[in-house]
């Protein structure tokens, strides 16, 4: 079983991987998210590991299998089924974040650049609920009766339409003491400004 999963964890990671590195050339969405030069990697206990190499100035993306020689920011799993397990599910970052909590996945660095990596790869394949799911909501326009008002409609005699105002009731003393005090509506009105 460890041999299946760890084969899987494989052709995963390549794929992604590959998946990454070619739409760093085309996709103009994922090459203004690569902003500065850094190695990622994932790996298991149990042998896999494949690293990526985002090139901040070309904007690209470079992937190996193995370890990576540079300092990189590591993730890692206590093994390939786990890591199956987590990288294809829908609530993925929710898994890492408690694993990485309990200790059975080993972080190195930032946990914000996981975050931002899942993000990435969430573009190659729409896994769980970031791109995935249909939005929930009207699925055509909203019928007439929402768009413009009916007098007729059931509440609407609870509603106060009133005509709108250009200018302040001289009587309101209150709010013309008020407007007073902004400056940018005495500004742009031509009123004198107070010195001072």
């Amino acid at each position: 079983m460890r041999m299946i999963s760890s084969t899987f964890l494989r052709l995963l990671l390549f794929t992604l991987g590959q998946g990454l590195a070619l739409m760093s050339r085309v996709s103009p969405s994922i090459r203004s998210q690569i902003t500065r030069t850094l190695t990622f990697e994932i790996s298991t206990d149990d042998g896999v590991a494949r690293h990526w190499h985002f090139n901040g100035q070309q904007r690209r993306i470079a992937t190996g299998a193995g370890h990576s020689r540079s300092l990189a920011q590591t993730l890692r799993f206590a093994g390939s089924g786990q890591a199956l397990r987590i990288l294809l599910s829908p609530r993925c970052i929710g898994q890492l974040v408690d694993g990485i909590q309990n200790g059975t996945i080993r972080l190195g660095g930032s946990l914000f650049l996981v975050f931002w990596f899942f993000g990435l790869t969430r573009k190659l394949g729409p896994i769980g609920r970031e791109n995935g799911r249909r939005e929930t909501g009207p699925r055509g326009p909203l019928p007439d009766g929402y768009v413009q008002h009916d007098p007729s409609a059931n509440g609407s005699e609870q509603i106060i339409i009133e005509p709108a105002v250009t200018q302040l009731d001289p009587h309101w003393t209150n709010a013309w003491e008020q407007r007073a005090k902004l400056l940018i509506v005495r500004a742009t009105t031509g009123e004198p400004m107070p010195r001072g």
